[in-house]
């Protein structure tokens, strides 16, 4: 058995503000594979990385993202709400968070409002497409990415398709299980498919990740690193 691959979501988010340039630094620093980040369009069409619609939750603003420039955007604090001395963290522009990214960590493009073309460009510019890959849970903006960037490594949830046939047949490259459909049998066979095999947590249940670390799953997009870190070294030492 293998360790897993670790997806840090929304970068090293236990330790640092969420989808902050901080909270790149801290996936990077832990030996992630990759970060996963969210990405939003401004009033006047500059790309973000940004999860919620509102700004409200992570910053010091309020209203919504999309009705908000850039000038106003960048002039918004990013990290006090989860500590003084992330003071000053802004809400990246995805341009300046790829470079940081450039030749140091994968990247996982979670597209919540933008164009897929220029996402997929971007990373493209920086060197970071071959290992990049891209989800949306808008429906429309997964057919567009299907449709108009073919070359951009795309995930999909089970709990969507249904079945690894269903996966293979969409074009994906990685099959995402949640807790509640993660079992072996299912990544024994998206593994057979061809599919890259990737579980989402957000919680600190061991049992989700013990299911996990059985079940062979080749990637962990999670939050609490630590703790699976030390369930898997646990489980896959020669005396357990």
């Amino acid at each position: 058995m293998h360790t897993a691959r670790i997806v840090c979501h929304r970068g090293a988010s236990m330790a640092a503000p969420e989808n902050t340039l901080a909270s790149l630094e801290g996936a990077i620093s832990m030996g992630a594979y990759a970060v996963e980040f969210d990405i939003r369009t401004s009033k006047d069409e500059v790309l973000y990385v940004m999860h919620d619609e509102t700004v409200d939750r992570t910053t010091n603003g309020k209203g919504r993202f999309a009705d908000l420039t850039s000038a106003e955007i960048d002039a918004l604090d990013a990290g006090s709400w989860f500590g003084p001395e992330f003071a000053g963290q802004m809400v990246p522009r995805l341009d300046v968070f790829l470079a940081a990214c450039k030749g140091r960590i994968a990247t996982y493009a979670e597209i919540k409002t933008a164009d897929p073309a220029r996402v997929r460009d971007m990373l493209a510019a920086h060197g970071l497409l071959a290992d990049a890959w891209t989800f949306s849970f808008d429906q429309s903006i997964r057919a567009e990415t299907r449709a108009r960037v073919p070359d951009f490594r795309r995930m999909v949830l089970f709990e969507h398709v249904g079945s690894v046939e269903r996966a293979t047949a969409l074009g994906a490259h990685i099959l995402e299980f949640q807790a509640d459909t993660l079992t072996a049998e299912r990544v024994a066979e998206a593994k057979a498919a061809g599919l890259v095999t990737q579980v989402f947590y957000g919680g600190s249940d061991r049992t989700v990740f013990e299911n996990a670390v059985r079940s062979q799953v080749e990637q962990m997009n999670i939050d609490d690193v630590e703790l699976f870190r030390s369930v898997e070294a646990e489980m896959l030492s020669p005396a357990s």
